[in-house]
């Protein structure tokens, strides 16, 4: 019986830490980098896997009057957390070329840009866990142009 607390004691320390949140994302240098943590979130959209009934993710648009600049957070969420998978964010400012953080991640992908008086597009994306395609969010229209 002794054994047994102790090895469910063990089982417990030894579980992962908490999920990554979007406000980690926002401070840390390979997130945003807006060191302050101060923003104003423009958009928010769900990647959402239909065909395994369950979230993936939530793709957020960022501004940082501090910095001037827009960030793009693909936040792995559910399931899809601490997972390492495909996971992209895309910010393009008008006039200049598209600016991507992908790669296979457990928590997010993120870019961050300046973009002042600038129009933006963005995307982000994540490959489903359990088979399949990509699960992608993107707009074609330039926006937040003020």
């Amino acid at each position: 019986m002794g054994l047994g607390l102790v090895l469910a004691s063990v089982a417990f320390v030894a579980s992962p830490a908490s999920a990554h949140t979007l406000s980690q994302a926002v401070v840390s240098d390979k997130g945003c980098g807006w060191s302050n943590g101060s923003y104003t979130q423009l958009k928010r959209e769900d990647l959402w896997d239909d065909k395994n009934n369950m979230p993936l993710g939530e793709v957020y648009v960022l501004w940082s009057g501090t910095y001037q600049e827009n960030c793009v957070v693909t936040l792995r969420v559910g399931r899809a957390d601490g997972v390492a998978g495909y996971t992209e964010a895309m910010l393009e400012r008008q006039g200049k070329k598209p600016i991507t953080d992908e790669g296979n991640y457990a928590h997010y992908a993120a870019v961050s840009a300046k973009a002042a008086g600038t129009c933006i597009r963005w995307m982000g994306s994540i490959k489903r866990i359990y088979g399949g395609g990509i699960i992608a969010t993107t707009t074609t229209r330039w926006q937040f142009c003020d």
